[in-house]
């Protein structure tokens, strides 16, 4: 069991050997999409991935996550393959629905192994340390095939896609050597049916908490603007930093530098919101988003690819603290279901609207692109504010009634 930890350090290594990430926009403008064909594709990733996660997840617990993880890999190597060797828009998007529910086989099945190894060698208690080590190895894994892929990219941008094909396929392998850990077996009646019943019963229990308790739907929906403007973001660096002149060798490098700034300002987020305070903390988070894309707008010089940076402060984040401020508010008995909830909410939304915002940058350019997603940041952020004030403000005046009465 205690191999098994090494490995999962190994997995997420090489699980995450995204050489690609830093020049796919460009891989498939080369291959003649446009931007908004681009972002359909990326809108499919996001539905496969989304509605795969639970069907995955319970399947993961009741035949195993080793399995999971082996499946995952494979499938997700072969994903890659394909959209390398593919020229054809419907090739293009069967490659990213696979990618995507690949994914979420992966997503959880990982971290549930680890702690149930930890969990038989009596180290449970260690699995923060574990899980915050293996997440170290994932921003590692970018800093490292970023920068490669990108150099890749100057002999042939298909390069990166194959090279991740190769590495995630290692991951593969590495998950046939995982231990299966013991644990508590299911019973025969516990069908894959009821399994999954289960799961949809907590997300139902989640969404009816969520519409019923307004300080958590509040911050749901807050996550999932923060995700959707950070996410849109992403999706305008390549092109972004092509117009500017960035050339295409550092592309990975510049990628790499942007994941470990994030990864600092992850480090120091608590640090970050104890010294700003809930308020003025929920404030900057868009405003920062906001800045960087209005900023990028009117400046298209070398430089001002750092405005960027702007972007991977709220990223980094919003997460963590989101998540923090939302455990407050949540029963333990849902507590992860609802943590799934806002989580799929973010995705769902980017995913609905994706194809919609690329049709603005062919239409109009990236840089003006930049300058209407700003406009459409600040909108959807005075609504939530607004409701913020209306919803709060009531429950504020209900609680004063109360006290009256009583």
């Amino acid at each position: 069991m205690q191999k098994n930890i090494i490995k999962f350090y190994w997995y997420r290594l090489t699980k995450f050997g995204l050489f690609h990430i830093a020049v796919m926009v460009l891989f498939y403008q080369q291959r003649g999409l446009s931007f908004s064909q681009i972002m359909i594709l990326q809108s499919l990733y996001y539905f496969a991935k989304v509605f795969s996660e639970v069907p995955t997840g319970a399947l993961a617990d009741r035949f195993g996550r080793k399995k999971s993880l082996v499946i995952g890999s494979f499938c997700h190597s072969s994903a890659y393959l394909l959209i390398f060797l593919s020229h054809s828009f419907v090739l293009f998007n069967l490659g990213e629905i696979i990618a995507g529910i690949s994914m979420s086989f992966a997503y959880g099945a990982d971290s549930a192994l680890a702690y149930d190894s930890l969990k038989n060698l009596g180290r449970e208690k260690e699995y923060q340390k574990v899980e915050g080590n293996a997440h170290s190895m994932r921003l590692l894994a970018f800093a490292i095939f970023a920068p490669i892929g990108g150099l890749l990219a100057t002999v042939n941008l298909a390069l990166p896609y194959l090279a991740s094909s190769i590495v995630i396929f290692f991951s593969g392998l590495l998950a046939l050597t995982f231990i299966e850990p013991r644990r508590k077996d299911l019973t025969v009646q516990d069908s894959k049916f009821k399994i999954r019943k289960r799961y949809y019963h907590e997300i139902g229990k989640g969404l009816n908490l969520m519409l019923n308790e307004k300080k958590i739907l509040w911050l749901v929906l807050f996550f999932s603007l923060v995700f959707f403007a950070t996410r849109l973001g992403f999706w305008t660096y390549q092109p972004y930093m092509q117009k500017v002149g960035v050339p295409l060798s550092l592309f990975g490098v510049v990628f790499a530098s942007f994941h470990l700034f994030a990864a600092l300002c992850s480090k120091y987020a608590d640090k970050i919101e104890k010294t700003l305070k809930e308020n003025l903390t929920l404030l900057i988070m868009p405003f920062l988003v906001i800045v960087s894309f209005v900023l990028m707008s009117r400046f298209l010089v070398l430089w001002s690819v750092s405005f960027i940076l702007l972007q991977q402060v709220s990223m980094a984040t919003h997460e963590p603290i989101l998540k923090n401020y939302l455990n407050r508010h949540i029963p333990s008995d849902i507590r992860a279901t609802m943590l799934s909830v806002q989580h799929m909410a973010g995705n769902l939304i980017f995913a609905v609207t994706a194809p919609f915002l690329g049709s603005f940058v062919d239409k109009f350019s990236v840089e003006n692109a930049l300058l209407i997603f700003a406009v459409v940041v600040i909108i959807f952020s005075i609504f939530l504010w607004w409701f913020r004030r209306i919803w709060f403000e009531q429950k504020r005046v209900s609680l004063e009634r109360i006290k009256e009465v009583r």
